[in-house]
């Protein structure tokens, strides 16, 4: 952690979605943080189109994905400082 500190290495560019969710112990690729977005995006129009639920669940499951991304980070932060 100090290398980043003191500038001797760059650190990694983060994605906007691990980014906007304050992830801190998750490393997501850029391919991962795509389908953890568009794939909820679009597996709730799916879902709507097909008349399964409401199309409120087109703004509900990307926020219930991105809150079950950021419980995991939560639980892995304090495993990893008790464990």
């Amino acid at each position: 952690m100090s290398e980043y500190r003191h500038g001797r290495v760059s650190r990694p560019r983060r994605s906007w979605y691990a980014r906007a969710l304050g992830l801190k112990h998750l490393y997501l690729s850029n391919l991962m943080c795509v389908l953890l977005f568009e794939g909820s995006v679009a597996l709730a129009v799916l879902m709507a189109l097909t008349e399964l639920v409401s199309w409120w669940v087109v703004l509900i499951l990307p926020l219930a994905v991105a809150a079950m991304v950021k419980l995991n980070d939560v639980v892995a932060g304090a495993l990893n400082r008790h464990g």
